[in-house]
């Protein structure tokens, strides 16, 4: 394993994306950074409260690339532990995200401990739903037309944010199935929201 993979273990163990935004908005106050809509609440509050702003994307990872390539991004990173540097260079490094790992330590005088103290509990429930290939676009359409009470997002599926928390519900590109992802402030609001979507996916297949 080379030193690149394990200090992308270690981030994805600790909560890589917070603790690099930490970081991030610690050294460059006021930064854009690029995240997938499917991404936590959390760092939207991270972010913001340096005062920078967040460029919410599809879950693509080509879309995230061409919104990073586009100018005016600090960073940028996918749902699955892959960070972006766009001065560098618009698309996953492993080797970058350790130099600029050791860069912003050295620049912010703090420790990987010190910032895994302060990260937030993240409570994010995934599901998938069965949905034959010929029905997504019945179930999106039925999604799109009867949302539940909050603020529709349609960036990337049908995500729908609640004072307590949001749902997303976004059809798989390559399997048959929907992709419902819902945060809330603790399990038992992330799972019920999830469920509420799930339950909605399924009456729609009916």
């Amino acid at each position: 394993m080379s030193a690149a993979d394990l200090v992308f273990g270690v981030c994805l163990l600790i909560g890589g994306s917070l603790l690099l935004l930490t970081l991030i908005v610690d050294a460059n106050p006021g930064a854009r950074v690029a995240l997938p809509v499917s991404t936590t609440q959390a760092a939207a509050r991270i972010v913001e409260a340096a005062g920078g702003d967040i460029v919410w994307t599809k879950l693509a990872d080509s879309h995230l690339m061409e919104v990073a390539s586009a100018g005016g991004i600090t960073f940028a990173a996918s749902s699955d532990g892959g960070y972006i540097w766009p001065d560098f260079l618009p698309a996953y490094d492993a080797s970058s995200t350790l130099a600029r790992l050791l860069d912003l330590l050295a620049e912010t005088g703090r420790s990987l401990s010190s910032i895994v103290g302060t990260l937030p509990r993240v409570h994010l429930i995934h599901e998938t739903v069965p949905t034959p290939w010929e029905r997504k676009g019945q179930v999106m359409r039925e999604l799109v037309e009867h949302p539940p009470p909050g603020e529709v997002v349609l960036i990337d599926g049908v995500k729908v944010v609640q004072p307590d928390g949001w749902v997303l519900v976004l059809p798989d590109p390559e399997d048959p199935v929907m992709h419902v992802w819902a945060e809330g402030d603790d399990d038992a609001e992330a799972r019920q929201l999830a469920q509420e979507r799930v339950r909605a996916v399924r009456q729609a297949l009916r």
